[in-house]
């Protein structure tokens, strides 16, 4: 198949819908499909990190559509588009390749409640809200949020991340040492990742027993997160490990007893899912996507505010036979969100957005 995938986000940048735009073009080149990106993220970022494109992918980079068009996107047989609030250049491609006639398939990466009309207005004056394309998002949570906005009757299937990481050989115990805790994000305020200094801060006055927190990732919030660790005296306590590859986090995750997701706008939690299939409880917010693949004290607990938040930490650093008994489910029970099943469901998104799409052109040409 002839894939063209659209977005405005793509690495070098970091992020959950930059790595997974990234995975599912290579897994696609990978059993053989015929694979292009057409992004809008230059090779290179503010920090010096140069792109190192997918196996397999060609990688097409334009500052804006005005580079774009005429494209001939009659060239492929699908195209994806990826967005998230605001995606201007995507939103415009991918109108355009639709009102051409070719089977375009949006997936939202994002929540859309909570930034008033500013969703629905930007898809609007892009021509995506209109356009006919097959629309789709990360978590059961985004889609109804999408669904709300869009023409009535219009349907939003799920298209979920997807993770292929083995799990740990075996459950920590964890005795003899303090517990540790464990949250891999990008250090952005959308992400609370002060929020979370702040609520493990009150974990520790609650218990007697030792604790850490172990924070992954980087980005524009982390100077004020380590200013905040000192004031706080939590030095000794918190580890900022900063970014690390793929295959560093995962050792983390090994080595550690909880994940910790505090964020209440996670459309999805690649990083809670990733840390699931490692075989750690996860302590998340509901109402998030991570609700997809978290049940309550069966893979984790999901939690309405920090007050929650803080307690559920509290009962699982003090009973370490709750935390044990969680971890040990998540390690032994696949989580079923591997790349195998979400390029099916890909796939089954692109036939039924092919058939509707020719449908609508057979209509149009008057074919019988």
């Amino acid at each position: 198949m002839r894939i063209l995938h659209v977005t405005d986000h793509f690495p070098p940048v970091l992020g959950g819908i930059e790595t997974h735009v990234a995975q599912l073009a290579a897994h696609q080149a990978a059993r053989g499909d015929e694979v292009t990106v057409l992004t809008s993220t230059p090779d290179t970022v503010v920090d010096g990190r140069r792109a190192v494109d997918p196996d397999g992918v060609r990688v097409r980079r334009a500052r804006s559509t005005s580079e774009v068009f005429p494209f001939d996107f009659d060239d492929h047989d699908v195209v994806h588009a990826h967005i998230s609030v605001l995606a201007p250049f995507t939103s415009r491609v991918a109108a355009v390749a639709a009102r051409r006639g070719v089977p375009t398939v949006v997936t939202v990466h994002s929540f859309w409640d909570g930034w008033g009309p500013v969703a629905t207005l930007a898809a609007d004056v892009a021509g995506l809200r209109s356009a006919p394309v097959g629309w789709s998002a990360v978590s059961g949570v985004a889609a109804a949020q999408v669904a709300r906005r869009l023409p009535g009757g219009v349907e939003v299937a799920v298209l979920p991340n997807a993770v292929d990481v083995p799990a740990r050989e075996h459950t920590p115990d964890g005795l003899g040492r303090p517990v540790r805790l464990v949250s891999t994000m990008r250090l952005a305020r959308r992400k609370q990742p002060l929020q979370l200094l702040e609520a493990f801060a009150l974990l520790r006055r609650r218990t007697d027993l030792p604790v850490t927190l172990t924070v992954v990732g980087d980005g524009p919030l982390m100077g004020r997160v380590a200013r905040r660790v000192r004031r706080a005296d939590l030095r000794g306590a918190v580890d900022l490990v900063g970014r690390l590859e793929p295959v560093e986090v995962q050792q983390v995750l090994r080595d550690s007893d909880v994940y910790v997701a505090p964020a209440p706008l996670e459309s999805f939690g690649l990083a809670a899912l990733e840390a699931r299939c490692v075989g750690l409880p996860v302590v998340a917010r509901s109402g998030s996507g991570v609700q997809d693949f978290v049940r309550e004290d069966v893979e984790g607990w999901l939690v309405p505010d920090r007050t929650a938040l803080v307690e559920r930490l509290r009962i699982l650093v003090d009973q370490p036979a709750v935390r044990l008994r969680v971890a040990e489910h998540n390690r032994s029970t696949p989580a079923g969100f591997t790349w195998g099943h979400a390029l099916v469901r890909t796939d089954e998104l692109y036939a039924r957005t092919r058939t509707r799409v020719g449908a609508l052109v057979a209509e149009r040409d008057g074919s019988p």
